[in-house]
């Protein structure tokens, strides 16, 4: 098993809560709906700067602002897909059905 296929079992869904005190480390990053997490944690895990380095300059990958902060902790409707890649906690929004 390669480290993304392995990345792939780890992601987990959350709420905003569990999230809310890596969000005040400053440890909590945002993904665009176009990038995939266990891509962007396989580059992340292997240091590869110039992908993470593009998707942050392109607004794909960021800290979350605090006022989205504050919108996803007034409801539990909205939900993420989480990949912890040390010592950073990697989101994305889940699609609603």
């Amino acid at each position: 098993m390669d480290l993304k296929e392995k990345l792939e079992k780890d992601i987990l869904e959350t709420s905003w809560n569990p999230l809310a005190e890596h969000f005040a480390k400053g440890a909590v990053y945002l993904l665009d709906g176009d990038l995939e997490l266990a891509e962007v944690g396989e580059s992340m895990a292997g240091d590869n700067l110039s992908s993470v380095k593009e998707w942050l300059d392109n607004g794909l990958l960021y800290p979350p602002t605090p006022e989205e902060a504050l919108k996803f902790s007034q409801t539990e409707e909205v939900l993420f897909n989480m990949l912890i890649i040390e010592p950073y906690v990697l989101i994305q929004r889940k699609i609603q059905a």
